[in-house]
């Protein structure tokens, strides 16, 4: 027998209303119940981009270190540009250019054309262009090339990606950009909350930066609490246009998970 749609109605607000009684009564329970919220993640948020019909043709990895595992196998079909100006890097980014289609730029982005020294850490992932503001394991210093993106970055094809995370030069290689931020669709930006690099920009700075140039927050990728304190210190932020049709939907819940 098929259901009327008046039968329907009702059976939604009495399965509702069931939902938010028990939502209710457990709310005192809250501090001693198990945290059922997914914690951010790098898959997570490519699956929501993925949803909203988001395939970048062109991925940009800045600050590769070891690789971007996540980006690899969420677009294997796009063209990357891998940039990262540590020697122990460029062995890392041939093996993924073995297997993506891939350009390598064996050097750092930043505001301004020339050189720097780099802090070469034990972990690649770590290496720096600030000093650090606690003890670190240093492998040793280097100078490294340095170039602005809109110096060294040609015509793309787009839509798309770019994810930097270079340990403190995030809003330098930014500001390298100028008007090539508006060719890009999607950022996933490291981001520090208490900066532990002197000098080193802080998530407000970049916020501002971003919307500054036309980029608001979407969404958390990942996150990251420093080991003095347990503090939550970094956070992966995904930035897309303001006027992006990902933001589109301001809905909480479709009807039938409200």
């Amino acid at each position: 027998m098929t259901l009327t749609k008046d039968l329907i109605r009702r059976l939604t607000r009495t399965t509702s209303g069931i939902r938010a009684d028990v939502k209710q009564a457990l709310r005192p329970l809250e501090p001693h119940l198990p945290k059922l919220s997914p914690v951010p993640s790098w898959r997570r948020s490519l699956k929501v981009l993925n949803h909203y019909g988001f395939r970048p043709a062109t991925v940009f990895d800045i600050g590769v270190g070891f690789g971007t595992p996540a980006l690899y196998h969420a677009y294997p079909n796009a063209v990357y540009y891998l940039v990262d100006p540590t020697p122990e890097s460029l062995s890392h980014m041939r093996q993924i250019a073995q297997r993506l289609d891939a350009r390598i730029l064996h050097l750092a982005l930043g505001d301004c054309d020339g050189d720097a020294m780099i802090e070469i850490r034990s972990d690649i992932q770590g290496s720096t262009l600030f000093e650090e503001c606690g003890p670190r394991d240093v492998l040793r210093k280097e100078n490294v090339p340095v170039r602005r993106f809109d110096t060294v970055i040609g015509s793309f094809e787009r839509p798309a990606l770019c994810k930097i995370d270079v340990q403190g030069a995030e809003l330098l290689v930014l500001k390298g950009m100028t008007e090539r931020i508006k060719d890009i669709d999607v950022f996933i930006l490291e981001t520090s909350i208490i900066a532990t690099v002197q000098h080193g920009p802080e998530i407000h700075e970049v916020v501002r930066f971003m919307k500054e140039s036309g980029f608001v927050i979407f969404d958390v990728a990942g996150m990251k609490r420093r080991p003095v304190d347990g503090v939550t210190a970094q956070l992966d932020l995904v930035f897309v246009g303001e006027g992006s049709p990902f933001r589109s939907d301001r809905r909480w819940a479709s009807a039938a998970s409200s």
